[in-house]
């Protein structure tokens, strides 16, 4: 029997799903997207996921048979057993069986894991945090969550739910409400959800925008990469939210430091490949305003080098954990 060298890695995320190929010395050989569509319900999310696995495979050439196991990061707790999503609000999931679906419907040995701290692997291993011991990860994309490292290894807390920063308190008087039920949360006011959702109401409010012309009037269709256009075009609602949400994402960085004293924040997802250039300035700007006794030896808070392509190549290296 011809032994299986490829893996695949997946990030479910709640506005998209990325799947890859990778072949036995983690070389990326395809890479494909599908819109997640929670609001469809679990079944067809997890059809989607499936769909866009066999679109990988089929634009890397490469047959189902020569899979060794599949990596899927998602956006909440998962069991220690990497087999159950226990909650993932960006998903509306509660519970859900992940592992096993994926299994019986793609005949492969699958790993479920977190994917900020699926991320947080790809940093360590491949990205901005290589050289590094300690260190703390922010993803900022649909949610806002991360990742943090203690003397080169991944930790996970007591019970596998540390690196929530997104949900630490920034606004603690009536703060916008968050999905995971609390308010004032990091995620209510940085991610991109938070980002857009404050976009549109000021648009609906009467505000002008460029947006609503690059979206083609359809402002469930903002993305970064149309944020990152506004942005560089000068729009002055687009410029005041985001300068707004970096702010915040400087606190919550400022925040990691005081309590971890780390090498660095490493700042990822797809918020800060669109616009990282423009915003980590007043990032490191705001996270300074807010540290405890600086030191001349400042934390570095950088890009991870990664992208968006974080959490499947963290993904991948779950999988290939899984297989050996």
């Amino acid at each position: 029997m011809k032994k299986r060298h490829h893996i695949l890695g997946v990030d479910l995320g709640g506005t998209k799903i990325l799947a890859a190929v990778f072949d036995e010395r983690g070389r990326l050989l395809s890479r494909e997207k599908k819109a997640t569509k929670p609001e469809l319900g679990t079944a067809t999310v997890i059809n989607r996921v499936e769909e866009c696995v066999h679109e990988a495979l089929a634009a890397a050439a490469i047959p189902h048979t020569e899979i060794a196991a599949l990596g899927i990061g998602v956006p909440g707790p998962i069991d220690p057993k990497g087999e159950i999503v226990r909650v993932a609000p960006n998903l509306h999931w509660k519970d859900v069986p992940l592992a096993r679906l994926l299994r019986k419907h793609l005949d492969v040995p699958v790993t479920v894991v977190n994917d900020v701290q699926a991320g947080t692997m790809a940093v360590a291993a491949l990205g901005a945090g290589r050289k590094l011991k300690d260190f703390a990860c922010m993803f900022v994309g649909t949610g806002l969550g991360g990742g943090i490292v203690i003397n080169g290894e991944l930790y996970k807390g007591s019970t596998g739910m540390a690196g929530e920063v997104g949900h630490m308190v920034v606004v603690p008087d009536d703060g916008p409400k968050c999905g995971c039920g609390n308010r004032g949360c990091l995620e209510a006011v940085a991610s991109r959800s938070a980002i857009v959702r404050r976009i549109v109401n000021e648009i609906e409010d009467g505000r002008k925008s460029v947006v609503k012309q690059l979206c083609d009037g359809d402002l469930k269709r903002i993305r970064s990469r149309i944020l990152a256009t506004a942005y560089r075009d000068g729009d002055e609602l687009v410029r005041e939210v985001l300068h707004a949400a970096a702010d915040y994402i400087g606190i919550g960085a400022a925040n990691l430091i005081n309590v971890l004293n780390p090498q660095a924040v490493i700042l990822g997802g797809g918020v800060i490949e669109a616009l990282g250039d423009r915003l980590l300035p007043r990032i490191t700007k705001s996270a300074w305003a807010h540290v405890i006794a600086p030191t001349p030896q400042r934390v570095n808070i950088k890009d991870s080098g990664l992208g968006d392509d974080a959490g499947i190549l963290g993904a991948a290296l779950a999988a290939r954990q899984l297989v050996g």
